[in-house]
């Protein structure tokens, strides 16, 4: 590796510089995507896994951050440590598999950022989940994933770093546009909806969903590189302005008769009656498929709605969630091959 500059290390920010050196963790991620083109004015490298990516003035490097020194060799370790002055962290296993997977990649991968940012004296902008801070006690994947997140955050706090942890809620497509880098469990739920594969939700419809689009996330995270604020915590969520899960399920259904797939509504459920009744009697007539799809979204949806109210959020500019939301519907439906059906049922 090849340093940027002369090696000699700065203060944050450099002083009479407007640009810095800015290290990122997860850049062929959904939030690494959108924020690339917002770091237009940065020195880039991109510490890359599996996924290559290339364009004009990026700098990338082959690593792994569950590796001793990322990955690389001691020198380039070094070599790296001596220019960056910033390192947003996004990088992120958020599969939802086995615990201990999540384990590695999201606390021991963060461990292993935090020594760089240690060595290099760098300011670091850790992307967690709004979800770290809703309880994490249980046996679902999803917890798991917000246990590991948690985690990581006090890893975070306890290095000492001059440092942010970044909280987005559900992170989904462009506001105007919908794109995403890849469909993430949000577009799982929505596509299972718009296909009429979700008859019933045991959850109070009356629960927030939260969630923003990623354009809001990564302008919000780039605004913190350019600006020297002494902020510990940043929540990039809808708040009090988050839909209802039952209104988002209006919306999807108004989405799929515009888009001539029109579906049953969905029917939403007491828990303790899903529980006591309809898993009992009713699933049984459901083909094994539809059960285990609603077994699953059930599991992983419950910990993201919100039963005790909104997230805080330090978003002051939001686009219309409703409008957020059929920029993502119609994203999904041309990127799935959605298409309408005709008289007789066909699809054209």
């Amino acid at each position: 590796m090849q340093p940027i500059e002369d090696g000699r290390r700065h203060p944050y920010p450099p002083p009479g510089k407007p640009s810095l050196n800015v290290l990122l963790t997860g850049a062929t991620g959904v939030v690494g995507r959108a924020l690339l083109p917002n770091l237009g004015m940065h020195n880039v490298i991109c510490l890359l896994h599996v996924t290559a990516m290339s364009a004009p003035g990026l700098k990338a490097l082959r690593g792994d951050i569950r590796l001793p020194c990322l990955g690389l060799s001691r020198r380039d370790f070094k070599e790296l440590s001596a220019v960056i002055d910033v390192i947003v962290h996004a990088a992120a296993d958020t599969s939802f598999g086995a615990e201990s997977a999540l384990v590695e990649t999201n606390v021991a991968g963060t461990a292993r950022i935090v020594e760089l940012a240690q060595e290099a004296e760098a300011r670091l902008v850790y992307v967690s989940t709004a979800f770290s801070a809703v309880g994490t006690d249980g046996d679902s994947a999803a917890l798991a994933y917000a246990r590991t997140k948690a985690n990581a955050e006090e890893l975070v706090r306890a290095s000492g770093l001059p440092a942010v942890v970044v909280r987005p809620s559900i992170i989904v497509g462009d506001s105007r546009t919908g794109h995403i880098a890849k469909h993430q469990g949000f577009h799982k739920l929505l596509g299972a909806m718009m296909r009429g594969l979700l008859p019933i939700v045991p959850l109070d419809p009356s629960r927030l969903l939260d969630f923003v689009p990623q354009d809001v996330v990564a302008k919000n995270i780039a605004d913190l590189l350019d600006k020297n604020s002494d902020r510990t915590d940043l929540w990039l969520t809808a708040g009090s302005r988050a839909l209802q899960l039952g209104a988002v399920a209006s919306e999807i259904h108004a989405a799929a008769v515009e888009l001539g797939r029109p579906i049953p509504p969905v029917r939403f459920v007491d828990e303790d009656l899903y529980e006591r009744l309809i898993v009992p009697v009713f699933l049984e007539a459901v083909p094994a498929p539809t059960r285990k799809l609603i077994k699953t979204l059930a599991e992983q949806l419950t910990p993201y709605v919100a039963a005790q109210g909104p997230f805080p959020s330090d978003v002051g500019e939001l686009p219309d969630p409703v409008h957020t939301l059929r920029a993502s519907v119609r994203r999904w439906a041309k990127a799935s091959g959605f298409r309408p059906r005709d008289a007789s049922g066909a699809l054209r």
